[in-house]
């Protein structure tokens, strides 16, 4: 029997997280390319950025073909988040960075493990025409209930709130008190041997 859904955040009656949500309204516009995998995964951070962003889209995909919507994005304004090796890091104050945050209007952020992020990379070549942004300091990873391989994973809802507050000075509050949220319910109904390995 499928689950009864939320008709507004899309989440199991029994973890709606309706009540939990704030809306941000954010100037720079999020792009998440989203790897079809990451799709019907509940613990995906991605629907909460649409639930808690005002201005943030989702483009499923993993390839060129998929994402031909990046050919329309102003290149000089654009960036993409990840840490490439010419990456500027958004959290140091030089000329480059502070130019490149006031400029900046949209923020592409690809959604799947490291893995398949490395990978939608590689087949989306117009990915290499957007300045790639990263952090130089990781803040704490709060999403405790899906562990990652690398020690500077953060889930994509927590990489855009830092990106937000970085380059907007946004108060991205709402956004960790939806994780927050998420975590919660996810957690509630895990036997206690379960739910310790993770809290």
């Amino acid at each position: 029997m499928a689950r009864e859904l939320c008709s507004h955040c899309g989440f199991s009656v029994k973890t709606c997280l309706c009540d939990s949500i704030s809306i941000i309204n954010n100037k720079l516009k999020i792009i998440i390319l989203r790897h079809p995998s990451e799709e019907k995964v509940t613990k995906n951070t991605a629907n909460l950025l649409n639930l808690g962003l005002d201005n943030c889209q989702i483009l499923a995909g993993e390839s060129e073909q998929d994402f031909l919507q990046l050919a329309t994005l102003p290149k000089a304004t654009t960036a993409v988040l990840y840490p490439a090796d010419n990456a500027l890091c958004l959290d140091e104050h030089t000329a480059t960075t502070d130019a490149l945050k006031q400029s900046l209007t949209h923020l592409i952020v690809i959604d799947g493990t490291w893995k398949k992020a490395y990978k939608m990379l590689q087949l989306t070549p117009s990915l290499q025409g957007f300045q790639a942004v990263s952090f130089k300091q990781i803040p704490q990873n709060k999403y405790v209930i899906r562990k990652a391989p690398r020690a500077d994973s953060l889930s994509t809802l927590e990489a855009v709130a830092h990106s937000l507050k970085l380059i907007e000075g946004l108060d991205v509050t709402p956004l960790y008190k939806l994780l927050a949220a998420l975590v919660d319910k996810q957690t509630q109904h895990m036997p206690d041997d379960v739910k310790a390995r993770y809290l």
